[in-house]
């Protein structure tokens, strides 16, 4: 096997079990801080909100300088030390008392996080040009799967063992993922020393499409804020859709969370590979329409089984977003600068999380559900409009 192939094909179990733990947080947060004494849905959405946001924020603020080291030391260090440190401190989760403890772990689990990100620049920088797309979308596969897998698992081991028992299973397998890197995954990378991280004004010299990497940084932004501004909310949305005497809700919030994640497991492999054959544009514009469209009749569902039907078909939309923004911004930026480019772009993308969850929550807990749905579809189409307008 093609020693490329072989990176490839390894990181996607890594990506799997880095995945399964990451996602299983947005289904029992909100829930856990219930548990912690928060006990208005509004309350609960700030508190998720911050929580989730607080880890973006750190992110955000680090993946350039995170960035440049991979640069100069090459990725897998960054797969080594994200999977060890994000496991711990989703284990010291598990033991807090009060909703300031668990902002604070969160904030420190930002410093270490970045493993998604990694193993995208390190397949990108490894993977030939012409199967980019492919790579990109087993990737985008193996953590959907994990997304998908985790919150329904997760859901039911929270029901069946305790939340607190829950975040130390997931902090478990978060640390397996780290040894498997540390074992098993092998970088074509020379790690080089004298890598120079350029300011912006001198990337722009050095890349002859910079203006279009900027346009794309945006759209991540945007596409970032849209996605997360429900993510951190949505379990408290299906609590109060719920029946009041409803058990095992946090198993229902996951199932509704992985309604979304099948539909995206089953389409990034086939948009990836249409990413390949007619480009990234077309695919970006149409499935940020779709998805948009589809946020808005998530206001007026009147059961949890409508809404996961609804987040059934989104998914399909979603599945291609992240590969095409991926593998659009790869082809327009020379290898030697894929590091420090790819860290801005998701700088971006953290900083569009971290405003989602915090701006998504103060929305709903000032003017509702409603108005979130429709401002969040809003976005997504107004994404849509300015990768059209923007890229060629």
């Amino acid at each position: 096997m093609e020693t490329w192939k072989r990176t490839v094909y390894i990181s996607l179990v890594c990506v799997f079990c880095i995945a399964f733990g990451v996602s299983q947080l947005a289904p029992i947060l909100p829930l856990y801080f219930h548990d912690l004494g928060v006990q208005t849905p509004e309350a609960m959405s700030l508190w998720s909100g911050l929580a989730t946001g607080a880890t973006y924020i750190i992110v955000c603020l680090a993946a350039p300088f995170w960035g440049s080291i991979a640069d100069k030391r090459g990725r897998k260090i960054t797969l080594i030390r994200s999977s060890f440190g994000m496991a711990l401190c989703n284990i010291l989760i598990a033991f807090q008392t009060t909703p300031e403890g668990v902002v604070l772990i969160r904030l420190i689990q930002g410093l270490v996080s970045g493993f998604y990100s990694a193993s995208i620049t390190l397949i990108a920088s490894e993977s030939p040009i012409e199967r980019t797309g492919w790579a990109l979308g087993l990737l985008a596969s193996a953590n959907l799967a994990g997304s998908l897998i985790g919150p329904l698992l997760g859901g039911y081991i929270a029901n069946t063992v305790g939340i607190r028992n829950d975040f130390i299973i997931a902090g478990i397998i978060m640390g397996l993922a780290g040894l498997l890197a540390t074992v098993f995954i092998h970088e074509d990378y020379v790690p080089k020393d004298n890598v120079e991280k350029l300011s912006i004004s001198k990337l722009k010299e050095q890349i002859p499409e910079f203006n279009s990497i900027i346009a794309l940084c945006v759209a991540s932004f945007i596409y970032a804020i849209c996605i997360m501004s429900l993510q951190p909310v949505i379990s408290v949305y299906i609590k109060g859709i719920l029946p009041s005497n409803t058990e095992n809700i946090a198993f229902i919030a996951g199932a509704v969370f992985s309604a979304m994640g099948i539909a995206q497991l089953i389409s990034s492999s086939p948009l990836g590979k249409l990413v390949d054959k007619i480009g990234p544009r077309k695919v970006l514009v149409i499935s940020l329409i779709y998805v948009g469209m589809l946020n808005i009749p998530q206001a007026y569902v009147s059961d949890v089984y409508q809404l996961a039907i609804i987040r059934f078909l989104q998914g399909f939309g979603l599945g291609g977003m992240l590969p095409a923004l991926n593998t659009y911004l790869s082809s327009k930026t020379p290898r030697e600068f894929t590091g420090q480019v790819f860290s801005y772009n998701q700088s971006c993308l953290f900083l569009g999380y971290f405003l989602g969850a915090v701006g998504g929550a103060s929305l709903m807990a000032w003017l509702g559900f409603t108005t979130l749905f429709w401002a969040s579809g809003g976005l997504f189409i107004i994404s849509a409009l300015w990768i059209g307008v923007k890229l060629k």
